[in-house]
């Protein structure tokens, strides 16, 4: 995959072509995004990044990582809402790409970037389902044009939590109080290549590897890992 520098575009009104303004909170907005002409309002449809987390669940929202707009378009009922994530070319309005409708449960935070390949180009986080401590995300990554295609999910405390260690995006989630999962993964152009996972029992001080299969191709040590790890409860 050709490596795509980012550009910072200025966030403002965009004045495109027509906009059709709709109901933003709880439900999906009137604009039609599948129209050639769309523009995005930031009045009517603020920017992910700008909301607060915990109000932002299912909330119509946009984001620009470089030169494609990304729509993100809610439909709530009682239980869960159907997303519209839709694409855009900010200058002419021309949709670029519409994906299938996601299913959205139960969240409190916006989709969010973060570059977590380390190829100078965000990556695209959704949140699908939020739990007491963990949420889970489709993760979608951009070509070399900067159209975002799906790369598979990742789970864990939140994006920001997300560590990247040499070249892997580590990640971790609670089972409860005491007892938590790492995983370790590395994401290249066709998704996500598994590497090993922890279980780690704080309460007992102990580490223990569940699942090693891609270590070995890597060219890391499973002893390594696992001293890291000890080491990491003793501190």
């Amino acid at each position: 995959m050709t490596t795509r520098k980012t550009t910072t575009m200025t966030r403002t009104k965009m004045l495109l072509g027509s906009v059709v303004v709709g109901a933003l909170v709880g439900t999906a907005s009137a604009q039609d995004f599948s129209q050639p002409d769309f523009t995005h309002d930031e009045a009517d449809m603020p920017w992910c990044d700008t909301l607060e987390i915990g109000s932002a669940g299912a909330v119509d929202c946009a984001l620009m990582p470089g030169d494609v707009l990304l729509n993100f378009a809610y439909e709530s009922s009682e239980w869960d809402a159907v997303l519209s994530f839709t694409q855009h070319n900010p200058m002419t309005g021309e949709l670029l790409d519409a994906s299938d409708p996601l299913t959205i449960e139960s969240v409190v935070s916006a989709p969010s970037l973060r570059d977590i390949n380390e190829d100078g180009t965000p990556e695209l986080f959704i949140p699908y389902i939020t739990g007491n401590v963990n949420t889970y995300y489709y993760v979608w990554q951009a070509d070399e044009d900067g159209i975002y295609y799906p790369s598979g999910e990742l789970g864990g405390f939140g994006v920001d939590a997300f560590e990247i260690r040499d070249g892997m995006v580590i990640t971790t989630t609670r089972d409860n109080a005491a007892t938590y999962h790492e995983t370790a993964q590395r994401l290249d152009v066709d998704g996500f290549v598994h590497i090993y996972e922890l279980r780690i029992d704080a309460a007992a001080g102990q580490c223990t590897l569940t699942d090693g299969s891609g270590i070995v191709a890597r060219g890391l040590d499973a002893d390594a890992i696992l001293a890291a790890c000890q080491a990491s409860l003793a501190d």
